[in-house]
């Protein structure tokens, strides 16, 4: 018997050795060539080549046809349901996400909106270099949170993730009978 036969149904060395009722080294050594099956397992590895190409052998003559093969197993649809639970979940996260995040950026905003009223201000200031550090650091932490954190680029990644969970959810829902919101 080949490792073909094996690797066609998908069987270990050791699952298909425990078929055809011999140790898996015996197997492995047939596969190689170097021996071959002990002499009652011939018909058990005839059977299974046959059964592979849909045949059924009979006593003598040409094999028979296979009967028609078992259906495929039912949709288990708990993994869909759990992952319908699952985008849904994720979707409203990341809702609460963006509102945080747009409520930061609005944060940012406001300072680069400020940022130019402070450095307009021709009075008197303490330390002139400390006040100068201070609105670099203020302008660029709300530059930096928008282009890398809160603002437009980053908003609409989430709203993208958020759109393909919901999407998601929505096929999902309509596969599942009565899943409906």
């Amino acid at each position: 018997m080949s490792d073909f036969i094996r690797d066609f149904l998908g069987l270990t060395q050791e699952r298909l050795a425990s078929w055809l009722g011999v140790n898996r080294t015996t197997l492995a050594s047939s596969e190689t060539g170097r021996r071959s099956l002990p002499l009652g397992h011939g018909m058990a590895s005839a059977r299974l080549t046959l059964a592979t190409l849909g045949k059924v052998p009979q006593g003598v003559g040409e094999p028979l046809p296979a009967p028609p093969p078992l259906p495929p197993p039912a949709p288990d649809l708990d993994p869909l349901e759990w992952r319908l639970t699952t985008c849904r979940y994720q979707a409203k996260n990341l809702r609460w996400r963006l509102a945080n995040m747009q409520a930061k950026a609005a944060q940012f905003e406001a300072r680069l909106v400020a940022v130019p009223a402070l450095r307009a201000y021709t009075g008197p200031v303490k330390n002139p270099a400390r006040e100068a550090g201070w609105l670099a650091l203020f302008e660029g932490e709300a530059m930096d949170g928008l282009r890398d954190e809160c603002g437009a680029g980053p908003q609409r990644l989430l709203q993208a993730r958020i759109a393909g969970l919901e999407r998601e959810a929505e096929l999902l829902a309509e596969m599942l009978p009565g899943a409906a919101s």
